[in-house]
């Protein structure tokens, strides 16, 4: 069934959001606020529809063309249609809207999300399919693979490599991560500027003092970067490879631990009420697991520090933080421009 509806917003996702006829909320990928498009529905639910763009009727003069040749069809994207100003309005506005639906937190502002110092060839690092000698990315609708050529997000580096896996015309069928430093172990930011930006704000958040407990550290970015300001840092991180990483250049006042912040947090934090300690936590997309939740509630620190990729299990988790802690700001830094993910960087103090 064709339409034509009127784009109102963003979703957290990247797809547009209009009416149809009948009332119900209907998404459209590939479009912007302020435009008429004809849609053709795909997916029809009792309360909302999904919806393929047909044709635009009245163009947003936001609208810009994709850099891509394949946007819209690779799933990595969402963004390189509109200019980069309007991608961090609606950036912020998503996180101030999922703070208020799923958090209930209506009495903290969220500040307008920082730029990322680069907007293209930004990424350290990327992600590839390979099937039967073809490389690229999936499909956005499913795991139909798009051939990609090089990606505009990727650094110089990074699409050579890509250009050597493409140039071997692989056989095999996997899935392989390009580095800009093809040894690195464990997890790391993939926008090194944006990282830059994350550290200086902890950097601002973090008040001195005895000790600092890091989360899901990694191989210790932010434990290093926030040094100066501590007596003791423990570090938790499951990944083995980043533990030996992050004690290659350790001080004698940092400790790392290799295992699981679940099973590690709670001893890693004081005891008692005197010594001024400041957790960063930094997890995966799922957010902190109600064990961990526990344990910095039943110990918690003064400060602590959240960073996040996914708002919707932050503004979860802040819920369940808000009966100990106040939240004192949320900074959202964009980490992966012309994409619709989300980073963010938020300052809890306890009560």
């Amino acid at each position: 069934m064709e339409t034509t509806i009127s784009i109102e917003s963003i979703a957290y996702g990247g797809a547009g959001v209009g009416r149809l006829p009948d009332g119900r909320v209907c998404f459209v990928h590939g479009t912007l606020p302020g435009e008429r498009v004809i849609v053709q529905v795909v997916k029809s639910k009792k309360n909302h529809a999904e919806a393929d763009l047909i044709r635009i009727l009245e163009a947003s003069p936001r609208r810009l063309a994709p850099r891509c040749p394949v946007f819209g069809e690779c799933g990595g994207c969402s963004y390189q249609h509109m200019d980069y100003a309007l991608q961090l309005e609606i950036k912020t506005t998503q996180v101030a809207d999922l703070l208020r639906r799923v958090g209930g937190i209506t009495n903290t502002e969220v500040l307008p999300m920082l730029a990322s110092p680069l907007i293209w060839g930004y990424r350290n690092r990327l992600s590839v399919h390979v099937s039967r000698g073809q490389v690229g990315f999936y499909h956005r609708k499913s795991h139909h693979l798009v051939d990609v050529v090089a990606c505009p997000l990727g650094s110089e580096s990074v699409n050579a490599e890509l250009a050597t896996l493409r140039e071997s015309r692989p056989r095999y069928d996997s899935r392989i991560t390009l580095r800009e430093k093809p040894g690195q172990k464990g997890f790391s930011q993939v926008n090194d500027g944006a990282a830059e930006l994350l550290a200086g704000i902890a950097r601002e958040m973090a008040p001195n003092g005895d000790l600092l407990v890091d989360a899901y550290c990694g191989a210790g970015f932010f434990s290093k970067k926030l040094r100066p300001g501590f007596q003791k840092i423990i570090g938790i991180e499951w990944s083995d490879a980043a533990v030996r990483a992050a004690r290659m250049d350790a001080t004698e006042k940092e400790t790392y631990i290799s295992g699981s912040v679940e099973n590690h947090l709670r001893d890693s934090l004081p005891a008692t009420r005197e010594a001024q300690a400041t957790l960063l936590v930094d997890p995966p997309a799922e957010g902190l697991s109600p064990d961990v939740i526990h344990a910095i509630l039943t110990r918690p620190p003064e400060t602590l520090i959240y960073i996040s990729c996914d708002p919707a299990t932050f503004a979860r988790d802040a819920k369940k933080l808000t009966s100990t802690y106040s939240l004192e700001r949320v900074q959202p830094v964009d980490m992966f421009p012309q994409t619709a993910e989300i980073e963010l960087i938020a300052c809890f103090r306890k009560v």
